[in-house]
């Protein structure tokens, strides 16, 4: 969403900039004065061929000390508007011939330094409002000093023009100050709930980067503090070294850059820290000296950058892709503006402000990276609790099956031993111990059956299979098939796997037997429904209880009351699974004080 709002603010801003169609000077030319001592006069008498022409209307002259001074004609009748760029201009001076005395020049001043309400037009940049008579060629002179970058681009603009204009230039730098307020307050936000250790540097790169936004463009001066001139200047200087400053600490953190890997590590906090100690020095007046190798160390520095990003985005870290953009964009932005800084390229709006946009296109993309970060932390840590919790569940359901295992198998190696004490055993001796260890066999059987669905290890020979024939066997088989009522149809047959739904429904005839009430029947109905089967086994409810609906296939699940009767609490949760597997469902029906279970295949 951010990319695709910075990439319309671009497209319109394009829009605005053909549609205005500002005309630059092309007939722009500097003539340098390294010692800053020529006059006015002096320079007027100069051979125009010593001026050096700028066909593009836009000077970059670098880092230096030195004076400039810049000539030019007008050839336009009516009011036409003079605009100088970049806001950060020193000291500007306009001459002008004095049509009252021959020879003699007018002087009007700009720049900076001077207090707001001292502009002819209350506006960012620097303005002078020029007036002509006619169409006859007028020559302007322009002296430029400024402490920082020698670098100017002039344009000439209709009133109504310089409105279209600068208001669509305005409105793009106070969108971007509007985009970076609202990545700063979701950041803090998210920061209010994950408190990793990497979003407060983000914030605070956020808004250095926003104070040094409001410094370069002039909103500074305009808006805030248009009687003390001096703050933008100091402001301009400390925000350009803090926003270096926290660039390197929040990329070492983006990269992972510790000390395990020293070169890398002491590059970046040397680099963090030293734009910090050199700050006074800039502030002192020795910014022209200090900032070209700054920025050359930038240039280098997003280059390593580049390379760690892709090495990220090799390795498939998350955001590793928009952190790769990210560099990217920065280090396009600031070879553009570097050059231009140092005097090797010239141009206007777009180049002077081409680092504050690269910044604003790389904090998109640093936001995009660090919630894509985020989320990959976020999710590892709800699986890593969901994996605790399921582990503490299955510790618990291990638990609840060993006691129930020992509790069963102690039950039945009692009934034994008894049985194996009487001598001889009577009928219903035997018959105790023949059923105490069909109980044993029939816990490490489900056990068994359980381990092997949990594994995957169950596999599906479906074949052509009389499911009223299976029925009758399931029932001739149980515990008690006196107590079984079944209404059968005359022939159904289905296309599955007889032996695993042979186990679902004894499964079922044997809980209803085992849980039913005593003495009372068990209902077994077997129907065709359309192209499916049903089949239902119900009980009156014993003194075991109704089961939990919500649980009563649950693995190790049995009622409160249940205990007393032997089982492993897994009959239901296999014949479940196996249902499913054979592409049915079992479900549990409680209809008044009675239990039902249905299978649909």
């Amino acid at each position: 969403m951010y990319f695709r709002l910075f990439i319309a603010l671009l497209i319109a801003l394009a829009s605005f900039g053909v549609r205005a169609a500002p005309t630059m000077l092309n007939d722009l030319a500097v003539l340098p004065d390294k010692a800053g001592s020529l006059t006015i006069a002096a320079v007027a008498a100069t051979d125009p061929a010593q001026f050096k022409s700028l066909p593009s209307g836009g000077f970059a002259g670098g880092f230096t000390r030195t004076t400039h001074w810049f000539r030019f004609t007008v050839t336009r009748a009516g009011e036409t508007w003079l605009d100088i760029q970049p806001p950060v201009l020193d000291d500007l001076r306009l001459f002008e011939p004095d049509p009252q005395r021959a020879g003699a020049w007018l002087e009007r001043r700009a720049g900076d330094t001077l207090a707001f309400a001292a502009r002819e037009v209350p506006y960012r940049s620097f303005v002078f409002k020029l007036r002509h008579a006619d169409a006859t060629p007028h020559t302007y002179y322009l002296r430029l000093a400024t402490s920082s970058s020698a670098v100017l681009s002039a344009r000439l603009m209709t009133p109504d023009d310089f409105i279209t204009t600068t208001t669509t230039e305005s409105n793009l730098l106070m969108a971007s100050l509007a985009l970076v307020s609202v990545l700063a307050l979701l950041s803090i936000n998210s920061w209010a709930w994950s408190r990793n250790s990497l979003t407060p540097w983000f914030v605070a790169t956020l808004l250095i980067f926003a104070g040094h936004l409001m410094g370069s463009s002039g909103f500074l001066q305009q808006y805030l503090f248009p009687s003390t001139p001096q703050v933008s200047f100091y402001w301009v200087g400390a925000f350009t070294f803090l926003l270096i400053s926290s660039n390197y600490g929040l990329y070492r953190r983006l990269f992972g850059v510790g000390r395990e890997r020293p070169v890398l590590y002491w590059l970046y906090e040397t680099n963090c820290w030293l734009p910090l100690l050199a700050m006074p020095l800039a502030l002192m007046g020795w910014q022209t000296e200090i900032l070209p190798l700054f920025l050359n160390v930038s240039v280098l520095m997003t280059g390593v950058g580049c390379v760690l990003a892709v090495q990220l985005w090799r390795r498939g870290e998350p955001g590793s892709g928009a952190m790769l953009l990210a560099n990217f964009v920065s280090l396009a932005g600031l070879l553009v503006f570097m050059l231009h800084a140092l005097g090797l390229l010239a141009g206007g709006f777009f180049v002077w402000h081409s680092l504050q946009f690269a910044s604003l296109g790389s904090v998109l993309a640093l936001y995009v990276a660090m919630g894509a970060r985020y989320r990959s932390v976020s999710d590892a840590r709800v699986k890593a609790e969901q994996d605790a919790r399921h582990e503490h569940e299955e510790r618990i359901r291990q638990g609840q099956f060993l006691a129930m295992l020992a509790h069963e198998l102690r039950t039945s190696l009692t009934v034994l031993r008894l049985a194996i004490g009487s001598q001889p055993m009577a009928p219903k001796t035997v018959d105790k111990a023949e059923r105490a260890m069909n109980s044993m066999i029939e816990v490490i059987d489900q056990s068994v059956q359980v381990e092997r669905l949990a594994d995957g290890q169950v596999t599906i020979e479906r074949m052509p299979c009389d499911m009223v024939l299976l029925v009758k066997s399931v029932i001739a088989d149980s515990r008690d098939p006196t107590r079984i009522r079944a209404r059968l149809a005359d022939s159904l047959s289905l296309n599955t796997d007889g032996r695993l739904l042979r186990i679902v429904m004894a499964n079922l005839v044997d809980n209803a037997l085992k849980y039913g009430k005593a003495g009372e029947p068990v209902d077994i109905d077997l129907v065709a429904d359309g192209a499916h089967l049903r089949l239902v086994v119900g009980n009156a409810i014993g003194s075991a209880g109704a089961p939990d609906p919500h649980r009563v296939f649950e693995k190790y699940y049995r009622a409160p009351q249940a205990h007393s009767f032997t089982g492993s609490g897994l009959g239901l949760h296999i014949s479940q699974a196996l249902a499913r597997l054979l592409g049915g469902e079992l479900r549990y029906l409680p209809e008044g004080d009675r239990a039902l279970f249905e299978l649909h295949l």
